[in-house]
């Protein structure tokens, strides 16, 4: 698998859709969402810094990834795509928004880290911290889903982990998961709308619902059951159908 690619591509034509991976994630953990949407749309999902074998940013911060994420939106000559972020870049997808409005059309959450800090027990903070490790990435596989992953999902989501810049890997866990951004929402102009689970093992459905209230618009909400956190892995027929639906109804 080749880890030095920023940008991974499925599509050609239509609406841009820019996919951002989550914590331990890669752009091809994307793949199975971007497959069911390629046809229609442009797929364009990143490897951030220090994720999928990239370049690490030399001091991480959500301030730090956000510009990288403007800068790199700006190199592609993607204006105004549809900005879909799953866990930490959730989190990241938010504040692009608010500090880059005229950059981004739109955008979609899924299962995001909240705005305000992601809750976590400092024992499983302590066991994640132990990295890279394949047994502690098996677990955290495991704990993170509900649904059963076939082979090849289940050791892409075990291989993205182990190979994440340790350093970017210890900044989210020790500092950016519990960052506030929740004073930036108020910029935020776009639709932003929410895909989730309430069965989600590892973000709180209404802590999510709570957080995204303090947004100045309505948030449109696609709250569904059986499905854990992996959503892009457990669930990516039914996520591309609801991004269908969402990116159609403009």
């Amino acid at each position: 698998m080749n880890y030095n690619q920023t940008v991974v591509r499925w599509g050609t034509t239509g609406t841009p859709l820019v996919f951002l991976h989550y914590f331990g994630g890669s752009a091809n953990s994307w793949q199975w969402v971007a497959e069911e949407l390629r046809a229609d749309y442009q797929c364009i999902a990143l490897n951030l810094p220090g994720f999928g074998g990239t370049q690490p940013l030399e001091k991480p911060s959500i301030e730090t990834f956000t510009d990288w994420l403007a800068q790199t939106l700006k190199q592609l000559n993607l204006y105004n795509p549809v900005l879909i972020g799953h866990s930490m870049s959730g989190k990241l997808a938010l504040n692009a928004a608010a500090a880059y409005p005229k950059l981004i059309s739109s955008v979609i959450l899924v299962a995001p880290s909240p705005p305000t800090q992601e809750p976590m027990e400092e024992e499983e903070r302590q066991r994640m911290l132990n990295h890279p490790n394949k047994k502690e990435a098996e677990t955290t596989v495991e704990q993170s889903s509900n649904r059963r992953l076939n082979n090849k999902q289940k050791s892409l989501a075990i291989e993205t982990q182990l190979v994440v810049n340790h350093q970017t890997w210890k900044w989210w866990l020790l500092e950016g998961m519990n960052h506030s951004i929740s004073d930036q929402l108020s910029k935020i102009t776009i639709p932003v709308h929410l895909l989730a689970s309430s069965d989600d093992p590892v973000i709180p459905i209404n802590l999510l619902q709570k957080d995204l209230k303090v947004l100045p618009q309505d948030v449109k909400e696609v709250i569904t059951q059986d499905i854990g956190h992996l959503i892009p892995l457990e669930a990516p027929k039914w996520l591309a159908i609801e991004i269908r639906q969402l990116v159609n109804a403009g």
